[in-house]
């Protein structure tokens, strides 16, 4: 007689998983998931409440990004292809009102390299002074992930989701059109757009219809909240039945604000418990997700970081109450510290944008001007960085 295994034969101890094939575009694996929010997406997986499931995904380029690909890559990433998602997940008796509890149980890279790139185009803080474009590739050992394009920086990894999120309903998505449509015409909202959709079978008026998944909402979505690594819990309203929860957008590393519009962009596998809250969302007012952090992040002693300061005026334009200017100031301050020290200016921006940078907004009603403080952890540089 055999004698019983004293370890389980799964590390992931059969808990149902959705598998994303590395490499291999969504259209080529459409089976897993889908680029687009919609009410009607089939569920790539179903799960009583208390029940888990492990969910892989490609890096929100889709696959198009290569770690030996040259700058010119980086000029036809084709964003219509952005984020595809694992999923969705149908959770058995989730009801429109009710709140999905979604408890991150692990969260790890798929192929163990990440990109942290300046795209040409997109609405970065500092787009206009970096207009070319930089490659940054970051390898994962272990804790710890480095570059040999930004040499001498070594940041601690903190995988974590960067979009995460419920179906919408049909009113809801009417809703985000009626709303994001006036920012339409002058680029400063993604329209819905059939190019490159998939919708895990759902035909072409489905497409033309369904909600892009470049910024949060009401249902989660792209919040990119470095936070929410193993440990975490997030807690989203429900407004279709059986929730229909989907990720990706892995994250090896994310500084608050992620200033260069990417993080230290990967592939990954995110692990949850998902339970319920029944009429969670009129009982506790929720109506956007409620997020409580990872217990485990990567913080420093309180004297081991230099803070930048940023207002919102710049030279003799004058905003007033601005703290999106006032933030993008800082970082303009942390570059030009940064260039200081010998890093280029694309260095410099990556860096902002991947280390455990903590960007806070210090006061709000000192009229006409905010004060946002970009902490910046000095402990990440193999050599001393303070004034001196």
């Amino acid at each position: 007689m055999m004698e019983p295994l004293s370890r389980h034969s799964d590390r992931y101890l059969d808990v149902p998983r959705v598998t994303c094939q590395v490499g291999v575009p969504l259209a080529d694996q459409p089976k897993i998931g889908h680029n687009r929010w919609h009410p009607e997406i089939p569920p790539a997986v179903t799960v009583d409440p208390g029940g888990e499931v492990i969910l892989e995904s490609a890096a929100y380029d889709d696959y198009q990004i290569h770690d030996n690909g040259s700058l010119d890559e980086l000029r036809h990433v084709d964003l219509s292809r952005m984020h595809p998602l694992t999923g969705p997940v149908h959770v058995n008796g989730a009801r429109p009102g009710d709140v999905l509890v979604a408890e991150v149980l692990g969260v790890e890279p798929l192929s163990g390299i990440a990109f942290a790139n300046i795209l040409p185009g997109t609405p970065g803080l500092l787009g206009e002074i970096f207009p070319d474009g930089y490659r940054s590739t970051w390898y994962a050992r272990g804790g710890i992930a480095e570059s040999p394009q930004v040499p001498g920086v070594r940041i601690p990894a903190q995988p974590h989701a960067g979009t995460m999120g419920v179906a919408p309903s049909y009113e809801l998505m009417r809703l985000w059109h009626e709303r994001e449509q006036p920012l339409y015409a002058d680029d400063r909202a993604f329209p819905p757009d059939p190019r490159n959709a998939l919708l895990r079978g759902l035909g072409a008026d489905a497409a033309r219809m369904a909600a892009r998944t470049q910024p949060p909402r009401e249902n989660g979505g792209n919040m990119d909240i470095n936070a929410l690594g193993p440990g975490a819990t997030i807690y989203f309203p429900v407004f279709v039945e059986g929730a229909l929860l989907s990720l990706g957008d892995h994250h090896l590393a994310a500084a608050d604000g992620e200033c260069s519009f990417n993080a230290m962009e990967m592939d990954g596998r995110t692990w949850l418990r998902l339970r319920l809250i029944k009429d969670g969302m009129a009982r506790h007012r929720i109506t956007t997700p409620i997020v409580r952090p990872a217990p485990l992040v990567a913080q420093f002693g309180a004297d081991r970081y230099l803070g930048f300061t940023g207002f919102c005026f710049r030279g003799k334009e004058q905003r007033y109450q601005d703290a999106s200017f006032a933030a993008q100031e800082a970082v303009r301050r942390a570059v030009d510290y940064l260039t200081g020290l010998g890093y280029s200016g694309e260095q410099a921006y990556v860096i902002l944008s991947v280390a455990p940078v903590e960007i806070r907004v210090s006061c709000i009603v000192t009229i006409p001007n905010p004060t946002v403080t970009l902490y910046l952890p000095i402990d990440i540089f193999d050599r001393d960085v303070l004034p001196s």
